[in-house]
């Protein structure tokens, strides 16, 4: 008996050193697998020169379109302007990609945006100001390449911690432009570090690890880039108002939501803009820290969603009606008040609550797709927000000079239809279709 508790009190102590070597390996572990490889390094610095660029020089952007008298209608066009351009644009370089190859495409876009800081640096006209649109509107879609890229080179299971990255780059990107502010006083020193940040991305592009380029006549029946663009946009946009009409209740839910969302954004954008510049006085200065703001309260709001979105579990509604609520609040508020302070409390708020909402539909997406068909209805969302991208910002503007305070009724009135719909509609047909997926798994399993 006293050799069996010997033995006992022997392998206890010889277990005892072994708990520090297990958690030191898995922590060097951890270390390898958060530090980036070289290719990854190359990306993330595809990912945040461009970004970087964007913040550095869009609040000498405003100031110059303030120079030059570019009113709401102006802004608003401009924007819509560049959302149609990128409908257009991304399937392109997608194409271009799948065919020179990614490094090609990544190069195309970083020079693009490099092109557009140079025009802008030189810019004294409205003329010169539509025309920087649209390089980079066109041709600078890095982000969407470099998650291409990440699908090369990456097995499906470590994708995620790899895209995780990227979006961890993508907000240090935007937050480059208010670090930078003190070292850039003027608009053409601004477009100079846009532009060389831009051409770093250029040459970064070539560093990355080759990719097999597919000749668009290689295979027979393979389309040419141009028609590949056409036939993606055509097929895209075809589906958004398949869905509108043929697809079931819940997809059309879900769809009418995201676009009104996205429709209230871009109105009540055209209209912020100009206030920040006429009732606030914005100064370069001051842009650097609302995009930073902006950035910083995303963040957050995606911090906070996971819990609040898993306290709501399957049904959603109370959550997304007390934000889209809360959004249509926040706007108003915006609109009225010439206190800076209540200016960005009403914003942190409706930053928060649009982040928390988005999560909120692609988890319900999610829910009710089956595994085959999240990317596809994703897909068709996503497109949905572009076509508000391009219709919205015009409406704002006409909106505006029709009457400046008719765009923040025409955003709040959508805000509380949308209220009223996800209220009614979301119980009848959403919250039933997640029961009927969860069901329709637990059968698979």
């Amino acid at each position: 008996m006293g050799t069996q508790t010997c033995t006992e009190s022997d392998e206890r102590s010889e277990q005892k050193p072994v708990k520090p070597t297990v958690s030191r390996s898995s922590i060097i572990s951890w270390l390898r697998d958060l530090t980036p490889k070289k290719w990854e390094m190359v990306v993330i610095v595809l990912t945040i020169a461009p970004m970087a660029g964007f913040t550095i020089m869009n609040p000498y952007q405003q100031t110059l379109r303030a120079k030059l008298d570019c009113g709401a209608l102006c802004v608003g066009s401009m924007t819509s302007a560049s959302s149609a351009l990128g409908l257009f644009g991304s399937p392109l370089v997608g194409a271009l990609s799948d065919h020179l190859g990614r490094r090609f495409a990544l190069a195309l876009g970083a020079l693009a945006s490099a092109v557009s800081m140079m025009i802008l640096a030189f810019a004294s006209s409205l003329f010169e100001l539509w025309l920087s649109l649209i390089p980079a509107a066109l041709l600078a879609h890095n982000f969407t390449i470099a998650k291409a890229v990440v699908a090369d080179l990456v097995p499906p299971g470590e994708r995620a911690g790899v895209l995780g990255k990227l979006g961890l780059a993508a907000g240090f990107g935007f937050m480059v432009g208010p670090i930078v502010h003190p070292f850039v006083h003027t608009h053409m020193q601004a477009a100079a570090a846009a532009t060389v940040l831009n051409l770093i991305a250029f040459f970064a592009a070539f560093q990355l690890p080759s990719k097999a380029s597919r000749s668009p006549c290689a295979e027979t029946g393979k389309k040419t880039p141009w028609e590949s663009v056409f036939f993606t946009v055509y097929d895209s946009v075809k589906e958004v108002f398949v869905l509108a009409f043929a697809a079931p209740a819940c997809a059309r839910v879900i769809l009418f939501l995201r676009f009104g969302l996205s429709m209230g954004f871009h109105i009540f954008f055209t209209l912020l803009t100009t206030l920040l510049k006429e009732r606030f006085h914005f100064q370069p200065k001051d842009y650097s820290n609302y995009f930073a703001f902006i950035g910083a309260m995303y963040a957050i709001s995606q911090l906070l969603s996971r819990t609040i979105i898993n306290r709501f579990d399957k049904d959603q509604t109370k959550l997304v009606v007390f934000c889209v609520l809360l959004l249509g609040g926040g706007r108003y508020v915006t609109a009225q008040t010439h206190n800076p302070a209540v200016l960005y409390g009403a914003l942190s708020l409706t930053v928060v609550a649009l982040g928390i909402v988005n999560t909120s539909i692609s988890a319900t997406v999610t829910r009710i797709s089956s595994s085959n068909n999240v990317g596809g209805l994703m897909g068709v969302l996503d497109t949905a927000e572009k076509l508000a991208g391009v219709i919205g910002p015009s409406i704002g503007g006409a909106l505006y000079a029709y009457h400046p305070f008719s765009p923040v009724v025409v955003v709040v009135a959508v805000y509380s239809l949308l209220a009223a719909m996800v209220f009614y509609l979301y119980p009848l047909y959403v919250v039933p279709a997640t029961d009927q997926d969860k069901e329709e798994k637990k059968k698979e399993e």
